[in-house]
Formats: structure tokens, C-alpha cells, sequence
């Protein structure tokens, strides 16, 4: 059976789409949302068995007479959002229900037999969602899935159709009840499914974002400096884009929030839509993709995974392990998760590296990874299929390290292991001593999020305040204690070194990079 998903969209041209954004959000960044919404559905349709086809409305103002050129300049602007298409297609006829009639009877006319044909406005949408759309056209003859305000944002046929189109007014909050309308009166079976919302409205943004549910009681200014410096709750941040890249991605706010808001998902996806990322050129260039990465020793099936930051902060410690590991018959592979990347904003590009990655493994034959970092092991485990245990828990089942004795452990929890400590319980069975908590007002180390490029003074006051709570800290993030000890903070310490018996003074300066890209030659 030939499925397709066609595709609507507009080129994303500043000033030219997701105009009702405007002025609250600027025509670079609107279109840079169009364009992550685009890429967005695309790799959503590349996990389920029919074809994209991508059809585009020319931008306003080109030139009838040049609409071979025209043509050209969309399909190359498209062709990088949406990978994977089979084809580009010009929209053809006046109104909407005029130009969806038309592509869905080109399309019919290729061989297909069950066409959706969806927006690019909703980026909750799912594979499932284009899934169960096409099981229900076995048994109906139409699915047509509801907006919040009236609309719909999919509408799947099994034949062309000319008779269902007419409808009094597109674009208004009753286009939704006249499509059944007309179903109904061409005498279809009609499946009617999911409900979610589009994205048109500064109203929108805020119910994505989770900020239209907050209640102002305050509980996450008082736990987080970047929101009390600026004297705003989540809501207040939501309203202002400008300042995504401030935020430091901890996570306390969604910890202390009653409903549950979580301002680090707000800010990556405040992100997304924004283009002034020159600050982080440099990361970019060294992480999208990472230039060091080696899966030569990785031919495996198990196979070690120390992350990027480790190897730069702990190279002696990095280099037993790989030799540990391999008197055990585990290979090792040196690459970056890509978490960087998509906290950036950078989503297409973080999957795309998390597909590499995925594709590597695979054709090595690797069955299981051994991460040794929390932000990595966070990170993969909901996003690459295949099974994986932290480091910790490793050394446990080889028998390998030995038990840390002392008193007292002043544990410092790396904030994405910080609420459910699921790492930490692996750490534990190489503790012997009381485990205690003086840090849980430390809000960050300083680094997340990159926000230390906008907030120097925040992210220093965060890795100094470690200080006011004890003189000795313990915990399992390099990059944590290298702020740490950048920051005066002597006698912060990686718990994993200890484990394995090895001394090693963290580097600063030009030196990490360096260690980085030695694993690239090794």
C-alpha cells in the first residue's frame, strides 16, 4: 500500500511568515521558527512507512515571469529543512481549499493510495499521530484531526476529492464544523482525531512553553538567580525571548514550580527560534560535529563512552580506563552527545549528530554503551535505542575500583541527575562513609546552559556560593568540578578517579581542548 504525506508550508522568508508573531518575536526570528518547524515534521514523517512530499507557497512578491527561478530558490531553501522529501511541489490555485485539492489530486495521479496532508504550524505533532491517520483510513474514509481554534492541522483521503473544499471562510474558528459539514453531505465516513494546537499567536507560544498555567506564587524567582535578577516568574521569562540564552538549563524551577513549568524546556525552545548564536561559534565548531571523534577501538559489543568533557579534565584517568576496558574485551569510542548542540537550539543538528552516533554503534556491532557522564547518560536515554549502564555500575559487575573511605562525602548532584540521582545510586556502592547534602542551594556549577556567556557575573556568584557551604566537594561531573576549581574551590573532587586509585590535578587554560583533540589520534 503507497502512502505519502504531503506537506504545506510556506519558504520561510523574514517578514514574510509567522507574521502574527511579530513585533513580539522579529521577522529573523519568526523565520527561523518556521524554518525548526519545517525540519521539525519532516524528521517526524521520516518515522513512518509513506513518502513527504513538500508542497510551498511562493513568497510574496515573486515574479510570475520568473517562476522557473523562483521555484529553484524554494526548493534549494527547502531542500535543507526537509530531508528526506521525495519531491518539492508548487502550490497551485487561489484559495486554500483550492490548492489542497489540487495537490491532493497530484498526488493521488503519481500512485498513492493514502495521502495525509498536514501543516508545518504544530510542532507537538508524532510519528504515531501520522500512524494511527493511516490505519484509520483502512477502515474510513476521511481523518481529519482538530485544532484548538477551530481549524484542523491534518486531513487524510483515500481518493481525490473535489466536493469537500468549499468551505464559507478559511482561516476563521469554525473551518473545522464546516469541513465535517461538507463530509457529511458527500455522504463520507469520517474518523475524527487528535486535538492539538497550532502555533500562530503570541498566545500560542505561551501554552507551549507551559507558561500560560503559571499562578505567580513566586517559588521560582526565589530559587534562581538568573529569574530574580531580572524580577520575573516563568511566565515573565516567556514573554521575554531575548533573554533564552540566559537562562543556565538547572532545572530548579520546574522542582520548586506547583505546576510543574519547566523553564529549561522553555528556554531551549526559546532557542530554537532564535539566530543570535556568534557568541558560540567556537563551540559549534568544535561540537556540530565534533571534530574529535574516534570509533576506531569501538568495534565491540560493548563498548566504553566517556563523553568529551571528561577526557579533556581527566586524560590520565580516561587513558586507564580505555586500557581497563579493554583487558576486559569492551571497546571505547570518543565523540560528544550532542547535548551542547541542542541546548543551543540547535535541534536538527543534535539529531542529526544523536543519528551518527546511532548509525556508528550499529554498523560496529555495538550492543551496549558504558557512559561515564551524567549529562551524556541523561542525554541518550530516551533518544538512542540501545541498552546502556553508567560507568559506575560497570566497574561493580567487573569487580573492578575499589571502595572510597572517609567520614563525611559532601555530595554535589550534577543538575541532570540532581532530582532523581539514578547515576548517583550507581556511585553509591563505591561510598563508604555518610553521605551528606551541605550543596542543594548551590542552584548550578556556573557552565549550564552556556549562560556564563551572558550571565559572567551570575555564573561566577553560582560556582563561589559552593564555598559557603563547605570546604570539600565530591561529585561525579568534570565539568562541574572544573569550575569548581576554576572558581578557588580546591578541594572539589571527581569521585571516579578516586574510585580507581589515580591522582590527577585538572587542567585549565588551552589544555582541555588539547586533550580533547589527542583522542581524536589515539
Amino acid at each position: 500500500m503507497e502512502q505519502a504525506i504531503i506537506l504545506f508550508t510556506r519558504v520561510p522568508v523574514a517578514g514574510q511568515t509567522k507574521t502574527r508573531l511579530m513585533p513580539f518575536l522579529s521577522g529573523e526570528d519568526c523565520a527561523a521558527l518556521h524554518s525548526g518547524f519545517i525540519r521539525s515534521a519532516a524528521r517526524t514523517c521520516q518515522g513512518v512507512d509513506a513518502d513527504l512530499l513538500v508542497y510551498y507557497a511562493l513568497p510574496q512578491g515573486a515574479h510570475p515571469s520568473g517562476e522557473r527561478k523562483n521555484a529553484g530558490a524554494c526548493i534549494g531553501t527547502l531542500a535543507k529543512l526537509a530531508k528526506g522529501s521525495k519531491g518539492f511541489y508548487p502550490q497551485k490555485g487561489e484559495g486554500l481549499g483550492e490548492r489542497m485539492s489540487q495537490a491532493f489530486e497530484e498526488v493521488f495521479a503519481m500512485g498513492y493510495e493514502r495521502v495525509l496532508l498536514t501543516g508545518t504550524d504544530i510542532p507537538q505533532i508524532t510519528a504515531d499521530i501520522f500512524r494511527q491517520s493511516f490505519r484509520e483510513l483502512e477502515e474510513y474514509d476521511v481523518v481529519v484531526n482538530p485544532t484548538e481554534d477551530g481549524g484542523y492541522y491534518l486531513i487524510g483521503l483515500n481518493s481525490a476529492r473535489d466536493d469537500i473544499w468549499d468551505v464559507p471562510h478559511y482561516g476563521t474558528n469554525t473551518v473545522f464544523e464546516d469541513t465535517l459539514c461538507r463530509l457529511e453531505k458527500a455522504g463520507l465516513r469520517v474518523c475524527v482525531g487528535q486535538t492539538l494546537r497550532d502555533i500562530d499567536t503570541k498566545e500560542d507560544l505561551m501554552a507551549w512553553y507551559g507558561a500560560d498555567r503559571c499562578i505567580h506564587c513566586g517559588a521560582c524567582t526565589r530559587s534562581c538567580r538568573f529569574l530574580e535578577k531580572y524580577g520575573i516568574d516563568l511566565e515573565g521569562f516567556a514573554k521575554r525571548p531575548q533573554l533564552a540564552y540566559s537562562c543556565f538549563l538547572c532545572g530548579r524551577c520546574k522542582a520548586v514550580c506547583p505546576k510543574d513549568i519547566d523553564g529549561a524546556h522553555m528556554a531551549v525552545l526559546m532557542r530554537q527560534m532564535r539566530t543570535d548564536r556568534a557568541p558560540y561559534q567556537g563551540l559549534l565548531w568544535e561540537k556540530s560535529p565534533y571534530k574529535f571523534a574516534n570509533y576506531r577501538k569501538g568495534w565491540k559489543k560493548s563498548v566504553f563512552f566517556p563523553g568529551c568533557n571528561f577526557t579533556a579534565f581527566y586524560p590520565r584517568t580516561t587513558k586507564y580506563l580505555e586500557r581497563l576496558m579493554r583487558n576486559h574485551g569492551i571497546g571505547t569510542v570518543y565523540d560528544c552527545c550532542g547535548k551542547p548542540v541542542y541546548e543551543l537550539g540547535l535541534k536538527s543538528d543534535s539529531e542529526d549528530g544523536l543519528d551518527r552516533i546511532a548509525a556508528r554503534l550499529k554498523e560496529q556491532g555495538v550492543e551496549e554503551l558504558i557512559v561515564l557522564c551524567p549529562n551524556c547518560y541523561h542525554f541518550f536515554k530516551d533518544r538512542l535505542k540501545i541498552q546502556m549502564v553508567t560507568v559506575y555500575q560497570k566497574l561493580g559487575e567487573l569487580g573492578e575500583g575499589k571502595p572510597v573511605k572517609k567520614d563525611r562525602f559532601p555530595i554535589y548532584y550534577p543538575c541532570p541527575d540532581r532530582d532523581q540521582k539514578e547515576m548517583f545510586q550507581d556511585v553509591c556502592q563505591f561510598l563508604e562513609g555518610e553521605i551528606a547534602e551541605p550543596f542543594w542551594k548551590v542552584q548550578c556549577c556556573g557552565l549550564g546552559g552556556c549562560a556564563g556567556v551572558k550571565e559572567p557575573e551570575l555564573s561566577r556568584k553560582m560556582a563561589e556560593s559552593a564555598k559557603d557551604y563547605g570546604d570539600e566537594l565530591y561529585t561525579y561531573c568534570a565539568s562541574c568540578i572544573s569550575n569548581f576549581r576554576r572558581k578557588g574551590m580546591e578541594d572539589a573532587y571527581h569521585i571516579l578517579p578516586l574510585i580507581l586509585g589515580i591522582e590527577e590535578k585538572v587542567p585549565l587554560g588551552i589544555q582541555p581542548f588539547m586533550n580533547r583533540a589527542r583522542r581524536k589520534l589515539l
